[in-house]
């Protein structure tokens, strides 16, 4: 969505399980530096490796678990904003995401020593936000809504091609489209069910497919409206939605339990959540003003970190990766 800026929020709202100050001591460092572009998107691959991605064309990778990472260089590509990653084995796809030509997808088949330029918006108005994929050659894509339709692509050959989608739902009134902030807008459970976040109009909605995006079910959620507000980050695995709104902040977050989606308390952050992720019962969730967790599936929640952080990621041991300004990279093992 062309609307997401870089927003420091300053202050908290809520009372939370600890401080942020007695925190800081779970979240080890592992990356960053004053002058650092922002990063906004985390993927791990099944080998371990540790991928991330950002503004200014910055891709990062680490093969030792974070103790040291390496620079991957995309050409030519210093002035694009790299919001979304998805990693497998030596495969890797990239999102850029931007107005027209500005949006684009990459993909290396050798752990990023050589990049593929698959696809390119041709269409001046529009804008890809996220991606997510079923396997290395299946992935879907989605961007802000054009000529009243909302925008996905799929590749069901590794990239090779991209074609839109045609099955998908009429966009709602006003520019219905994402929110590229984390790359979690889109993203695919265990059981392959599809979800996809909407907002920037009146009513935000959640948008899920369980046959690969042949249809559609539309869920409106009772997130704040505006251009900056609505879903910006889901979890279908835990059935976690998260967003609000950045402008005149508002943090919203709703869980499906029973069938019924019901709202979360005291989160403890001040603005819209930007990224979320879970393990187990863990859920974190970030943004401009710090991160957040809850050991109780959103019962109750700790903040755990002060910093500004954009995206969250676990991996398969229980460890989560989060990201944001000035290449800043840290982590936390939510099983100790």
């Amino acid at each position: 969505m062309k609307t997401i800026t870089t927003l420091f929020l300053i202050g908290t709202t809520m009372t939370c399980a600890v401080s942020a100050a007695n925190s800081e001591h779970l979240i080890e460092n592992h990356l960053g530096a004053e002058k650092s572009p922002r990063l906004q998107s985390l993927s791990i691959a099944d080998n371990g490796n540790i991928w991330a991605s950002g503004t200014k064309g910055l891709v990062v990778m680490s093969t030792d678990n974070g103790k040291t990472w390496h620079k991957k260089t995309v050409l030519n590509t210093q002035d694009l904003q790299f919001r979304d990653i998805w990693a497998q084995d030596d495969t890797v796809f990239l999102l850029a995401a931007g107005e027209g030509d500005k949006s684009r997808l990459y993909k290396t088949s050798d752990n990023g020593k050589n990049w593929d330029l698959q696809y390119t918006m041709n269409n001046p108005k529009g804008f890809i936000n996220c991606f997510d994929f079923w396997n290395k050659e299946h992935g879907i894509v989605f961007g802000d809504s054009i000529d009243d339709k909302v925008f996905m692509l799929e590749t069901k050959n590794g990239g090779k091609s991209w074609h839109q989608m045609t099955s998908v739902p009429l966009a709602q009134e006003g520019g219905e489209g994402g929110f590229s902030a984390s790359g979690s807008c889109v993203r695919i459970s265990e059981e392959d069910e599809v979800w996809v976040s909407t907002g920037a109009t009146k009513n935000a909605r959640l948008l899920r497919s369980s046959d690969y995006g042949k249809t559609w079910n539309s869920t409106p959620l009772p997130y704040p409206d505006g251009s900056t507000a609505g879903i910006f980050s889901a979890i279908p695995d835990s059935q976690w939605t998260f967003g609000g709104r950045m402008e005149n902040p508002v943090i919203t977050g709703y869980h499906l339990e029973q069938r019924q989606w019901k709202a979360t308390q005291n989160i403890g952050l001040k603005g819209a959540i930007y990224g979320s992720d879970s393990f187990g019962d863990n859920v974190i969730v970030v943004n401009p003003d710090g991160a957040s967790l809850s050991k109780d599936n959103g019962k109750s929640w700790q903040r755990i970190s002060a910093h500004s952080f954009w995206v969250v990621e676990f991996d398969n041991n229980g460890t989560a990766w989060l990201a944001g300004p000035q290449g800043r990279i840290n982590s936390i093992n939510v099983t100790k």
